[in-house]
């Protein structure tokens, strides 16, 4: 039996839901990741309520980034837990892992953002208990989170124990991000902690209450507040007869001083802020409970679905389910009205990529945005504009003119992010320097590309006037003073670069980046030149502060001399230069395998530098963005060529080739890509 189910939901749910159908602790972190709750403000990962070795708790705020220590780079830190309920059963502790499970199923439903699991367990004495997991991040107050647990005694009665609260000892992979903090409990009902980051300075307010039923009726249960270093919790305990049903609701809410709301504040006074906030949100929260604040959010999300659910015709209907699959996260990972914070690369699903924003941001994510919610789009642009001091500083320290955008993004005065080390080299042992953060920079293209796109589909112009124009323009010059003269071959070049196929390091002439920064001085070219005929005045103000004739002049001169590869006789275009001439080796124990990154298994860097292996084929990139540039039998020869070299190791490449194959009429291929892409 699989333990993933796709087609759960029938009637109006059909492909809609996405189950789990058995508890097999081998995939804790996986479906941690798969069931996130979010709403673009804050994520919960959907860790279990109670504890299992392997877990990951994880609850994300966006913008909130820290320092753990010098030596690393900054991150969105874990704030404190509010998913953890220890609950026990005649004074044993619930675990599904001892006992017996004899019923067991967890559903995500994408309709409505509401996560359940369903289980029946009998104790080692034979005792069966129904317990019933209900748990939403709402959609309709960005700052709530909302869990309800159901507890029927099957077989006798129960003395159950609840203990539950505000656990602050939780961890970005063992950095821990926040200080003590201060703990208190108000009117033995409301439960709070206020903590700050160590480094940046951000205050976290997290607030949690309880409410307790018994078959439908509230009941008054005397709490134990118990607090300790980093955790405050209260502890409860009731005797339920068989046959009865015990509620326990916990309500949540988090509030920090990063907030849009306190944007114009003091730091000390946003501190205040969120306390008294917060506090204030789960008074009103308490009063309406779990089901009332759950119909709130879920009318949110048939809101949100009205306009944007995209319907396909299929004769499988796990291709619908993972189509709203990919739309709920891109719904849960966005905060869509504050242009001070991007979407990680891995959103906000748990601790991968740190929270950065990278490149899929423009070139695989804003698209969506520019089509369903422009205001969106616009945002999360703005948010590139914001960063335009760190491409500054960037371009500067490394010996260039214009804006060189950071490889990684957290913050708006962060600048870069990347980290220096990553795993261990399988041949000499110690730690892979990562040198995107240096090399690979075709990121600058990518965002000035993206910004003109969004201005051929909205036609925003004061967008443009205010942002747009810089962005482009610096970018343009950026790349003009990076590349570097041939006098043999008399053309520029852009030597010692990483492309998006990051196994390949410090090589010359990357197709993908030429052509992307030609395209990119080309439209800081044409924006200057319109902008001086056909806006003078505007011009004239913008030239105060833009060094626009400079960069006209700088372009202008390299512009047409910039060396772009050209296919061989063979029809084929080469990555970069020497690429055909590196080794071949049989690839096929390391294609399409659920883990990526096995090569590295038995092969170092180095070692993957001279092998003909792609993570992502760089090339097909370029045709998928600057598709009239190439013919259509040309990029079918070398979608073909570089299809058979490339491992889909990166979770951008399979979804690139679904879009080329589809473009030149391979419907098999671009289904086997579109089936095996990450939503």
């Amino acid at each position: 039996m699989n333990y993933l189910q796709y087609n759960a939901g029938t009637g109006s749910k059909e492909n809609w839901v996405v189950r789990e159908a058995v508890f097999d602790p081998r995939y804790l972190g996986k479906c941690e990741s798969i069931f996130c709750l979010g709403n673009g403000y804050l994520n919960v990962r959907s860790a279990l309520e109670e504890r299992y070795v392997g877990e990951t708790r994880d609850l994300l705020v966006t913008g909130t980034f820290n320092r753990a220590d010098e030596t690393e780079v900054t991150e969105l830190p874990n704030l404190p837990d509010i998913t953890n309920v220890d609950i026990l059963l005649d004074g044993k502790r619930f675990r599904m892992d001892a006992g017996t499970l004899q019923e067991y199923r967890r559903e995500l439903d994408l309709q409505t953002g509401e996560l359940s699991r369903h289980v029946v367990w009998a104790s080692p004495e034979g005792n069966r208990v129904k317990l019933d997991f209900f748990r939403f991040v709402s959609k309709e107050n960005e700052h709530l989170i909302g869990g309800k647990l159901e507890i029927t005694p099957l077989s006798q009665e129960v003395k159950i124990g609840i203990h539950s609260g505000i656990d602050g000892r939780v961890t970005n992979s063992g950095a821990q991000h926040f200080l003590e903090g201060s703990k208190r409990v108000y009117e033995g009902e409301y439960l709070e902690m206020v903590s700050r980051t160590n480094q940046s300075g951000v205050t976290a307010a997290v607030h949690t209450t309880h409410r307790v039923f018994l078959n439908g009726k509230a009941q008054t249960v005397p709490a134990l507040p118990v607090i300790s270093r980093r955790t405050i919790e209260n502890q409860m305990e009731i005797v339920v007869p068989a046959g009865e049903t015990l509620v326990v609701e916990k309500l949540s809410c988090v509030h920090t001083s990063r907030d849009l709301a306190y944007e114009k504040l003091s730091s000390e006074e946003a501190a205040k802020r969120t306390a008294a906030d917060g506090l204030s949100v789960l008074r009103t929260a308490r009063q309406e409970g779990y089901d009332r604040l759950f119909e709130k959010s879920r009318e949110a999300w048939r809101l949100y679905w009205e306009p944007r659910d995209v319907k396909i015709t299929c004769e499988n209907g796990f291709d619908q389910l993972a189509l709203r699959f990919a739309l709920y996260h891109l719904a849960i990972m966005a905060k869509t009205d504050d242009s001070r914070v991007g979407i990680g690369a891995k959103g906000m699903s748990g601790e991968g990529y740190k929270g950065h924003s990278f490149w899929d941001t423009e070139i695989f994510i804003l698209p969506y945005f520019m089509f369903t919610d422009p205001g969106a789009a616009k945002t999360l642009l703005e948010y590139r504009y914001h960063t335009l001091g760190g491409a500054y500083a960037k371009a500067k320290e490394y010996g260039f003119l214009g804006a060189m955008y950071p490889w990684e993004s957290a913050w708006a005065d962060d600048g870069e992010v990347t980290p220096k080390l990553g795993g261990a080299d399988v041949v000499t042992g110690k730690p892979i320097p990562i040198l995107t953060g240096e090399l690979e920079q075709h990121v600058s293209a990518d965002i000035a590309y993206t910004v003109w796109q969004y201005w051929l589909m909205t036609g925003d112009r004061e967008f443009m006037e205010r942002c747009g124009v810089e962005i482009i323009t610096q970018t343009g010059r950026f790349w003009a003073s990076r590349l570097e003269w041939n006098p043999e071959k008399k053309q520029f070049e852009i030597n010692d670069v990483i492309g998006p196929d990051e196994y390949k390091e410090h090589v010359n002439n990357n197709a993908y980046t030429n052509y992307m920064a030609h395209y990119n001085m080309e439209l800081a070219l044409k924006l200057i030149r319109e902008l001086r005929e056909q806006e003078p005045v505007f011009y004239t103000g913008l030239c105060a502060r833009l060094p626009l004739e400079e960069t006209e002049r700088e372009i202008s001169e390299k512009l047409d001399l910039i060396y772009l590869p050209q296919p061989d006789d063979r029809g084929l275009i080469p990555q970069f230069d020497g690429y055909f001439g590196l080794r071949e080796i049989d690839l096929t124990p390391y294609k399409d395998r659920e883990t990526v990154g096995t090569i590295y298994n038995d092969y170092n860097a180095e070692q993957i530098n001279g092998i003909m292996v792609l993570k992502q084929a760089d090339l097909l990139v370029l045709f998928y963005l600057l598709d009239d540039l190439f013919p259509a039998e040309l990029k079918e020869k070398n979608y073909m060529f570089y299809e058979a070299h490339t491992l889909h190791d990166s979770s951008l490449s399979k979804s690139t080739h679904c879009v080329l194959a589809c473009d030149l009429g391979l419907s098999e291929q671009a289904y086997r890509g579109f089936t095996r892409a990450p939503a």
